[in-house]
């Protein structure tokens, strides 16, 4: 019976839901999380800056225009009011052709949305990474408590049993006793686990924007199925596809621009206009004055008090502090995605083993609680066989969930 519970609990996970609690799958739980955690609305107002940021900086290349109309007339207060009235009008128009960083403002404005999107996509898989690791926890939790579970259960029935042994004289006290203490042994497991799970459900609540004691209950998943891509294929999809490194890279374009936009303050400014106005002076008796006017003008800095090289010269450095970021996240992110991929090898070696190891402590907790029925051996001898089979029954399972665990940061490394 003990067998069919546990095995129930290591491949099918099953999980008993409340009727009155929220059921979510993975992909609702990763769903609520990318609209509603705070930290993640914040990032996305800083995107929204940035694509305002580059609506301001095309506006630059944006002809400016004003107009004017006055009137006027003498008197009353003090001398009479003509008949006629004094009036005029006017407009102009004006066009920056050519400025120190004019054009180069825009390819800025656009690296830095960008960046800003980039940035925004790494804590979006960031947060989806950690959904998935609380719920692979909460499930992790959940099936160990089926397994204690069914433990406790096993070894009530055992004691049981016991019990009348003892009261025929067929055992003794002490065995009973060693059975209890045995069975308390899991249920401390249990309430631990308990507890775990509970703070589990309450950090995914956090994660995604709920209130942390929201009830909720969550669906299985097949933990034994892996699919990632060959090193070399992870790698390349690393290169292409990780926002961290893209982030990276659009800062150092952001900084390129700032080099150049540095070394065009060097450069001329050229800007033109347009005015035409009209005026009627009542006491004149000419007709009205018509006037428009075009200008060209073009200005340059001769000296600054050496602003302009510093601001080169800064901007250098800080281009140059950019490419060292992105070789040293570089690096970091291949070393990462390299031990991942030697943990998930080191992960399937440990599966196989404990599977190896569970139907090895499963037939030895058989043949030892016969022979203890049979009296063949001692207390300890099935209280050690039964520590074995449990510790074979959770090793399996952490490793499942371990690996399954991998699989996701993987995935979050290589931007897939």
């Amino acid at each position: 019976m003990m067998k069919k519970q546990i095995l129930s609990a290591i491949f099918f996970l099953t999980i008993t839901i409340p009727v009155s609690a929220e059921t979510l799958s993975l992909d609702q739980c990763i769903q609520l999380a990318l609209e509603n955690n705070p930290d993640l609305n914040i990032s996305e107002f800083a995107w929204k800056e940035s694509w305002i940021a580059v609506r301001q900086a095309w506006s630059a290349l944006s002809p400016g225009a004003s107009a004017s109309a006055s009137a006027s007339n003498s008197g009353p207060v003090v001398s009479d009011m003509n008949r006629s009235w004094n009036w005029s009008f006017g407009g102009s128009v004006t066009q920056q052709f050519y400025a120190p960083g004019l054009y180069s403002r825009i390819g800025l404005a656009r690296a830095r949305l960008a960046s800003s999107k980039f940035s925004l996509t790494s804590l979006r898989n960031q947060i989806r990474t950690l959904v998935e690791d609380t719920y692979l926890q909460i499930l992790t939790s959940d099936t160990l408590i089926g397994v204690y579970n069914a433990n406790i259960r096993a070894a009530d029935e055992q004691i049981e049993k016991m019990r009348q042994m003892v009261e025929l004289g067929l055992k003794r006290q002490s065995d009973l006793l060693k059975s209890e203490v045995q069975r308390g042994t899991f249920e401390a497991q249990l309430v631990r686990e308990t507890e775990t799970l509970a703070s589990s459900k309450r950090s995914l609540n956090i994660v995604m924007g709920r209130q942390p004691d929201t009830k909720f209950e969550i669906l299985p998943l097949p933990i034994e199925q892996i699919v990632i891509p060959d090193f070399e294929a992870a790698l390349d999809m690393l290169i292409k596809n990780n926002p961290q490194l893209k982030q990276l890279d659009s800062q150092i374009k952001a900084q390129k621009l700032s080099l150049r936009i540095a070394k065009e303050a060097y450069l001329p400014s050229i800007s033109g206009s347009y005015s035409y106005s009209r005026r009627k002076d009542a006491l004149s008796g000419l007709p009205a004055f018509e006037n428009d006017q075009v200008n060209v003008n073009l200005s340059i800095d001769l000296f600054d008090g050496f602003n302009k090289l510093r601001n080169v010269q800064l901007s250098r450095l800080a281009l140059e502090e950019a490419q060292i970021d992105f070789e040293s996240a570089f690096r970091d992110t291949k070393d990462a995605l390299l031990n991942q991929y030697r943990a998930m090898d080191t992960q399937n070696r440990l599966v196989k083993i404990h599977q190896t190891n569970l139907a090895s402590a499963r037939e030895d907790y058989e043949v030892v609680s016969q022979q203890y029925a049979e009296g063949f051996s001692t207390i300890l001898d099935l209280t050690d066989a039964q520590v074995s089979l449990f510790e074979s029954e959770t090793s399996l399972l952490q490793d499942l969930y371990t690996r399954k665990k991998i699989e996701a940061e993987i995935r979050r490394l290589i931007g897939k």
